[in-house]
């Protein structure tokens, strides 16, 4: 198993625990005029899009957006601990991003541009 894959498997509890969070964070709060049924419905397929991305591996960053830009109609507490989490998720992405950025090695790319002033 590579480290990338590694990383993934390892910061899937967290990464669960953080989209539970969202959930429980998005169902429980109560409606208002800008906490709608649908506006809630939105963030819980999100949140649901985004547990299964990590799942298959992939980030999926329009979810994430999506769901930042839903935590507006919150209520200040709620939209605190959303956007945690929305950051705690980030970090997450971004930690296994790297360790697959290290895996591949692309450190030296691209290639060196060739020195024409030899060749001339």
């Amino acid at each position: 198993m590579n480290r990338a894959r590694a990383q993934w498997q390892a910061l899937t509890p967290s990464a669960h625990a953080l989209t539970n969070d969202l959930h429980t964070c998005f169902d429980q709060h109560p409606r208002t005029s800008g906490w709608t049924p649908q506006r809630q419905a939105a963030a819980l397929a999100l949140t649901r899009e985004l547990t299964q991305s990590w799942q298959q591996e992939r980030v999926d960053l329009d979810a994430l957006r999506s769901l930042e830009a839903l935590t507006a109609y919150l209520n200040l507490s709620s939209t605190v601990a959303c956007r945690s989490a929305l950051e705690g998720l980030h970090s997450l992405f971004r930690r296994v991003a790297e360790t697959t950025y290290e895996e591949l090695d692309v450190g030296n790319w691209p290639p060196a541009p060739h020195d024409h002033a030899r060749n001339q």
